[in-house]
């Protein structure tokens, strides 16, 4: 089962409003301690954002990313320096989404499990513009508000899609409350620091899934997203954590993406790698909720605490 399959997942109806639930920001101290409060108070998120296994799902989210259409003309745009001929192209493209994707996760981790006074510093800081893992401004990845959107929606798509697989399919009132709950921690951070994405954040789940169909329907694999899969597979600069999972995450990656996209990247679903995918999910369903927290939970407090060290510095 692969995300372009989603609807057998999860046919859940949206909810009608979640504007209850979002903050006033027109007051910067009121909504310091009002982001603080709402944020404490998340029901969803943390169950489910707490499984480390999750980060497996960000294999399939990158390359999903990679294959924006029109993602190297932006980056050209925002990078005039780079030529079609420039070698230094799927370096770029590596960098911007590799280094997004960690302040992203960082940032979701510190707003989520982080004290009130670390979501309050982190907040501080971005609306200082002095956030922690600083991202060139020209960069498409943050700048772009289309790139930005689709990057995030990757992000929930697989998330919400492995925990799904692993411990099975959840209830109404959970998925829609997880769903207002991601748009909420999206306002927050809008609040602190211009974050287009949170704007053009569907409002319902429904609204969410038609705006991945068209996305995923018009996904192209450049030879720049080749490129850029292939340096993702070979990058020896990652967290210890992250070279242990890697076999995991490819087989993964190539169970989960959709078949039209895995094909363009020439990612082939062979009897090799499905039999280790049923191996791994296997484990996770069977063994991997029994782990001890702190085990489950690792991945998760390798990026609080990168934000913790960069916050307390």
């Amino acid at each position: 089962m692969s995300l372009d399959e989603k609807n057998n997942i999860d046919q859940i109806s949206p909810v009608s409003s979640i504007s209850n639930d979002a903050p006033n920001t027109t007051n910067t101290t009121t909504t310091t301690t009002t982001d603080i409060t709402a944020l404490d108070n998340l029901q969803v998120l943390p169950k489910i954002l707490q499984e480390g296994i999750l980060f497996v799902a960000s294999g399939p989210a990158l390359l999903l990313q990679a294959a924006q259409p029109g993602l190297k003309n932006r980056l050209n745009q925002t990078n005039p320096t780079i030529t079609t001929a420039s070698t230094s192209t799927t370096p770029s493209l590596a960098d911007e989404l590799t280094t997004t994707l960690h302040a992203t996760l960082s940032y979701i981790a510190c707003l989520v499990f982080g004290t009130g006074e670390e979501k309050e510093a982190l907040l501080g800081r971005l609306r200082l513009s002095q956030p922690p893992f600083p991202i060139p401004a020209s960069s498409a990845a943050t700048s772009d508000p289309n790139t930005q959107l689709w990057l995030l929606a990757t992000l929930y798509a697989t998330a919400t899609d492995f925990y799904q697989r692993i411990y099975g399919r959840v209830d109404y009132r959970t998925a829609e409350r997880g769903y207002a709950e991601f748009t909420l921690l999206l306002k927050h951070l809008d609040s602190a620091v211009p974050f287009p994405a949170a704007t053009l954040w569907p409002a319902s789940r429904t609204d969410f899934w038609r705006y991945w169909d068209d996305q995923v329907e018009h996904l192209s694999v450049s030879g720049d997203a080749h490129k850029f899969a292939h340096d993702l597979a070979h990058n020896t600069a990652l967290p210890r954590w992250v070279g242990f999972m890697k076999p995991f995450m490819r087989v993964v990656t190539v169970e989960m993406l959709p078949v039209r996209i895995r094909e363009a990247y020439g990612l082939k679903s062979t009897a090799g790698t499905r039999g280790l995918y049923r191996a791994t999910m296997g484990f996770s369903v069977a063994v991997y909720p029994a782990l001890p927290k702190s085990v489950r939970a690792y991945p998760v407090k390798y990026y609080l605490d990168e934000v913790k060290r960069v916050l307390g510095s």
